[in-house]
């Protein structure tokens, strides 16, 4: 599985926070409130991010699993269960190895950032093991392929062709799902007998965040670049122009997401 710096999860930790539908979480937190305790299994933690957001939201008796396969990552979030009412246990495991994911117990599967980097298979499987134990699931943020900036520039829309093929290639767990991740997601959920709803969640980056547009800008030629070598002119002159607006203070951009929330 590829990586993810901590500087970059904690740039776009806050942009997370207010870009998640307010809806789906509040319908999250009404499921919980039956349960007097809640045990979570949170897939690709981080550093905690989603822990952090939702532990306190959930309110009373909670056990949470933060899985993840970067160890530094992970050591991040100790120290952060300081609510007495929470339990947390840190888990460094490979998630493309299903052997090593462990769902009994679990009422909540959740995720953010995470699904479409993951194949149909490894998706699949994630919809079966959640069945198994009639888990409902929360996944958040999950890229839509929408990426529109202002002002808009010529070879935007052919930048965001190729970002997109290029989210669909192999991130660790076989061909990625890419932007028709969540989509194919509800379906699979959907057969397995769960009520699901997707709701939007983009990003929406104004020009004072300028460090997280540029990581993006600067992510989004690399990764084109992987894919085709032989695009450096015009990319490059495309760059240029967006490094310069982007500088200027004078850039926008909308990154889609959608956040999934299903129940049996």
């Amino acid at each position: 599985m590829s990586g993810f710096s901590a500087e970059w999860l904690a740039l776009r930790e806050p942009v997370d926070a207010a870009s998640r539908n307010a809806e789906l979480t509040s319908r999250l937190i009404e499921w919980r409130q039956p349960f007097d305790t809640l045990s979570a299994l949170d897939l690709a933690s981080g550093t905690g991010a989603n822990f952090r957001f939702l532990a306190p939201l959930l309110g009373g008796e909670q056990y949470w699993r933060l899985v993840d396969h970067d160890r530094a990552l992970l050591a991040r979030s100790e120290g952060e269960a300081s609510n007495p009412s929470w339990r947390v246990e840190r888990l460094c495991l490979d998630l493309a190895d299903w052997e090593s994911l462990d769902f009994p117990g679990v009422q909540l599967v959740t995720a953010s950032a995470l699904i479409d980097l993951v194949s149909a298979d490894w998706l699949d499987q994630l919809a079966q093991g959640c069945r198994a134990v009639q888990a409902a699931v929360f996944i958040v943020l999950s890229y839509d392929g929408t990426l529109v900036w202002e002002p808009a520039l010529e070879g935007d829309e052919r930048v965001r062709e190729w970002v997109n093929r290029h989210q669909r290639t192999d991130k660790g767990f076989g061909p990625a799902l890419g932007p028709s991740a969540a989509l194919e997601f509800q379906r699979m959920l959907e057969r397995l007998d769960y009520q699901v709803e997707l709701r939007p969640s983009p990003w929406q980056l104004e020009p004072e965040q300028l460090t997280l547009q540029m990581m993006l800008l600067e992510g989004w030629i690399v990764a084109i670049r992987e894919i085709a070598p032989d695009s450096t002119d015009w990319l490059d002159q495309w760059a240029a122009r967006r490094r310069d607006l982007i500088e200027q203070g004078a850039s926008r951009l909308t990154v889609g997401h959608w956040d999934l929330l299903a129940v049996m």
